[in-house]
């Protein structure tokens, strides 16, 4: 493994977290600032989706970008004078879950709505016009209000088919059984529109010194069209199958299970990331979150020179 890239897909953080007024304030991560502190100059990016497909597929000139409506399940609570997207807030439903989800919903709004699979985070919808209609990924709005975020009036038919979802979700069977099962309940299908790579409109060639892992909806597009299968990311550095020259690692930092969360990645990728660095065992580190990109070369302990900064004030500078 020559290049490993890391990504922090749901880790989106206001400008004062880097003074300390936001979660997780309290977090403690020395070897992501270590990295940090001696990191390129970051590169700031409004996508990663698009800056990691055009980093692995960089023949692919973008004809196959279709834009697919996504249907993120997610949680929301109702505060007095607003809705917020609760802090863990993108759910993940098992296999039976999307199947009998899928099956219900139809029954409700076929034949002109489906949901097809997407993968554990999302499904893919249907039916539904692809007009130039401003929409949010929802991981963005963790732990916010979401009004701001929701479709304008000008989308008449997306604000209406919302509304319906979210009524029938209120008495759909698969929600009451994770409800028994002690799973939150999915308020509301966040639909948006994102641009994934589908082969019918373009020749898909994935570089093939690359390795993905993990399973945001833009990963599982890429690897379906690929040809392979989606891999979900191991627990730890020493898991990894280091024969690929560039390895890249999607973790849902906020929301993921806990060897996703920010101290078991400290611990168990940033750490050893570093000690490889270091020892020149790899040759340059990409880490990716809140719209940023920073690159870390081999043995960067020789610029010394180098301050120290607070984990979130690098990422929010």
């Amino acid at each position: 493994m020559r290049r490993i890239t890391l990504i922090l897909s749901d880790l989106y953080l206001p400008e004062e977290a880097g003074r300390g007024d936001a979660v997780p304030v309290m977090q403690k991560m020395p070897d992501l600032e270590w990295l940090l502190r001696f990191s390129d100059w970051p590169e700031l990016i409004d996508d990663w989706r698009r800056w990691l497909l055009a980093d692995v597929a960089p023949d692919f000139d973008g004809g196959g970008l279709d834009s697919t409506w996504l249907a993120t399940p997610v949680a929301m609570e109702a505060r007095l004078d607003h809705v917020r997207l609760l802090d863990r807030g993108l759910l993940r439903l098992d296999e039976s879950e999307r199947a009998s989800c899928r099956e219900e919903f139809a029954r409700v709004f076929g034949p002109q709505f489906l949901l097809e699979d997407g993968g554990t985070r999302a499904f893919v919808l249907s039916g539904l016009p692809a007009a130039g209609v401003h929409t949010v990924d929802p991981a963005r709005l963790l732990g916010s209000e979401i009004g701001p975020a929701l479709p304008r009036r000008e989308a008449s038919e997306l604000r209406r088919l919302w509304t319906e979802i979210e009524m029938w979700l209120h008495g759909a069977a698969f929600n009451a059984a994770r409800e028994r099962a002690g799973k939150r309940r999915v308020s509301a299908l966040w639909m948006w529109a994102a641009k994934l790579p589908h082969a019918r409109a373009g020749r898909f060639v994935l570089n093939p010194d690359a390795a993905l892992y993990g399973r945001d909806p833009m990963i599982e597009a890429i690897m379906r069209e690929a040809g392979d299968a989606p891999r979900d990311v191991p627990g730890h550095w020493t898991q990894l199958d280091t024969s690929a020259p560039h390895v890249v690692m999607e973790f849902a930092a906020l929301t993921g299970g806990p060897h996703e969360s920010l101290a078991a990645l400290d611990a168990s990728w940033f750490a050893p990331a570093k000690s490889a660095l270091v020892a020149g065992d790899i040759r340059e580190l990409d880490l990716v979150v809140n719209d940023r990109h920073f690159r870390i070369g081999a043995r960067p302990q020789w610029k010394f020179w180098r301050r120290r900064r607070p984990w979130l004030a690098s990422l929010t500078s």
